[in-house]
């Protein structure tokens, strides 16, 4: 009797579709990444517990590791964000690159794409269809370089309890300070202080955010 009360109670004020596609995404998050961990073995390490909706891409071209800590919470799944397109999370690493994630990090249709090292600290939230990368995928002279060759490398540090709002770009060789906002739509080309907003394109402090 109760169960069929919480049936009745989700029509009445809840998307019934909405509650069992979460439901379904969560299981193939599950099943996906457990497959990803078997296939990759010591590339690959996620601590549990993790939440996963949806199929995370992984890709691990070479000898790098991709390092993620407790509490995963990723969105990867066509319909389980309610304000963003469908992105479905990238993670992929070339060569001998690294990247790490510490703990209760959450990522939205995020991309994360290493040459050389990304470091993402704890309590970081990333929003939807945001891009992080190390490198330039082309140098810029001469032109016919850009066909042959790759462009130049440098690290990615993203510090602890850092939030980064949605259709973000985080260029290589930036550390973002912990406890710093980045404002949608910011392209982060320079290092961001500590506990302040960034915000534009080139990303340019706004303001701090400690309460005066």
């Amino acid at each position: 009797m109760n169960k069929f009360r919480l049936l009745i109670k989700l029509f009445r004020k809840d998307d019934i579709r909405f509650f069992c596609y979460q439901k379904y995404a969560l299981l193939v998050g599950k099943l996906t990444t457990h497959i990803s961990l078997f296939f990759y073995g010591k590339r690959l390490i996620i601590e549990r517990p993790f939440n996963v909706w949806g199929k995370i891409r992984f890709a691990i071209l070479g000898e790098g590791k991709i390092t993620i800590g407790k509490r995963l919470h990723a969105v990867s799944a066509r319909k389980r964000s309610v304000i963003t397109l469908f992105t479905p999370c990238h993670i992929s690493l070339i060569g001998n690159a690294s990247i790490t994630i510490g703990n209760n990090v959450s990522l939205n249709g995020t991309t994360i794409t290493s040459r050389g090292s990304v470091s993402i600290g704890d309590n970081t939230q990333i929003g939807p269809n945001t891009i992080i990368m190390d490198f330039d995928g082309h140098p810029v002279w001469p032109p016919e370089d850009r066909w042959e060759k790759k462009g130049p490398i440098a690290p990615v540090v993203i510090e602890n309890d850092v939030w980064i709002g949605m259709n973000c770009l985080i260029l290589k060789g930036v550390t973002i300070g912990h406890g710093s906002v980045i404002a949608a739509g910011s392209v982060v080309t320079k290092n961001v202080e500590p506990e302040s907003i960034y915000g534009g394109n080139p990303a340019k402090r706004i303001k701090s955010i400690i309460p005066s």
